[in-house]
């Protein structure tokens, strides 16, 4: 275990340590889950008394706030991104026992590989195996492929697609195979779908060869993830009960399944349109919890261009790259035009690089009315306007 731990995080854990009453604010996204989990178990442990909140704020008077992921509220403390790890070096420098398997799942659900959570990851080292196959949260392979976030391909939302390719393997007669060969065909289905973009090969890979997780409450780290990213959205009820301990596996299952069969309808039935720079997914009537998943996925595996924006009626999510490399993208893109419209293309996309994305939805609303929070590459957004109104806001932010 590494031997020094950031000063930031002491200066939290000693916060937290005197603090009479802890007040968590997380955004609603599986990192922030995780990490708020981890923090309020810590205040337990120690008999400090909490009060968590997911996607919503709510005064304490004489409270010590701990603001995880983009909430918008003043705060005490503010972890960083990815802040699951650091929640965990916090809680155990408070001498708590914090989940190091739930902090790797709020690791992976930010996007980052466990290898960057390294004190997590040398505590859960006899509670992972590192397997062949697909990372879902359940042994039930059609439904787990099916409702899985953490790709897109053609049989995502599809449950009779994903038991065909089941069926297929199952009559193999090499039973022990199964999950190499699952992992392979899940792998070439995936890029080679209609639209994949290069991208895709990239993004594929964090849903193959999982870490399982025999003790824990699914049965992938990978799974784990996705689950935490589906109730912080939908259900932040079961998500709070889910990473304090409390149960709540089941109703989590549920939620999980229905989030990814809603998310991936609206990538079917999604309005697609092309800009310079950015794709714009409209789908009208959409539930705003599942749009940050839309973009992201549409992102990851379809887009052409850095970044997309999902749009409903009243709602928005963006999922972009950072401004490096978007900046490098837009050099090499303005690289290969000449002449005025080559200048133009490379001042343009030069402006959009200077900002990260949480400032361009935040910029947007505020120009249209509404609320917004962001990171450098993600973004969420209400409004009062119109869907095009929004759409033509946020391009000008760029």
């Amino acid at each position: 275990m590494s031997s020094t731990r950031p000063h930031a995080q002491d200066a939290t854990a000693e916060t937290l340590a005197t603090a009479p009453f802890v007040r968590v604010v997380a955004a609603s996204d599986g990192d922030s889950l995780a990490a708020a989990g981890i923090l309020a178990g810590a205040c337990e442990t120690r008999a400090t008394p909490f009060q968590l909140r997911v996607g919503r704020d709510a005064d304490t008077e004489d409270a010590v706030t701990v603001a995880v992921g983009p909430v918008g509220v003043d705060s005490d403390v503010t972890l960083p991104t990815p802040a699951s790890p650091a929640a965990y070096e916090i809680a155990t420098a408070l001498d708590a026992d914090p989940d190091p398997v739930l902090a790797l799942a709020g690791t992976i659900a930010a996007g980052e590989t466990v290898e960057s959570a390294t004190e997590a990851l040398e505590a859960a080292e006899d509670s992972l195996q590192r397997r062949p196959g697909v990372a879902i949260p359940t042994e039930e392979y059609p439904a787990g492929l099916a409702a899985s976030t953490l790709l897109y391909a053609p049989f995502s939302g599809n449950e009779s697609a994903a038991e065909e390719l089941i069926a297929e393997l199952r009559a193999e007669e090499d039973p022990d195979a199964f999950d190499r060969r699952l992992a392979s065909l899940v792998a070439l289905d995936t890029v080679t779908a209609e639209g994949a973009t290069g991208r895709a090969a990239e993004q594929v890979e964090r849903a193959l060869r999982p870490y399982a997780t025999p003790d824990g409450p699914f049965a992938t780290l990978g799974g784990y993830a996705d689950v935490l990213e589906a109730v912080a959205r939908t259900a932040p009820g079961t998500g709070i009960r889910l990473v304090l301990g409390r149960g709540g596996t089941e109703e989590a299952l549920d939620a999980w399944q229905t989030h990814g069969e809603t998310v991936h309808r609206l990538l079917r039935e999604a309005d697609t349109a092309r800009h310079h720079g950015l794709t714009v997914l409209s789908v009208p009537g959409a539930d705003p919890a599942a749009l940050p998943a839309v973009a992201r996925l549409y992102r990851d595996f379809r887009s052409p261009e850095p970044l997309v924006l999902a749009v409903t009626d009243g709602a928005a999510a963006v999922a972009g790259e950072d401004a490096a490399n978007r900046a490098g993208a837009a050099g090499k893109d303005a690289a290969n035009r000449t002449g005025a419209a080559g200048e133009d293309a490379a001042n343009r996309t030069g402006a959009a690089g200077e900002d990260d994305v949480g400032q361009a939805i935040t910029a947007a609303t505020a120009a249209v009315g509404g609320t917004a929070q962001g990171t450098a590459t993600t973004g969420t957004a209400r409004f009062d306007t119109e869907r095009t109104e929004f759409t033509d806001a946020f391009r000008e932010a760029l």
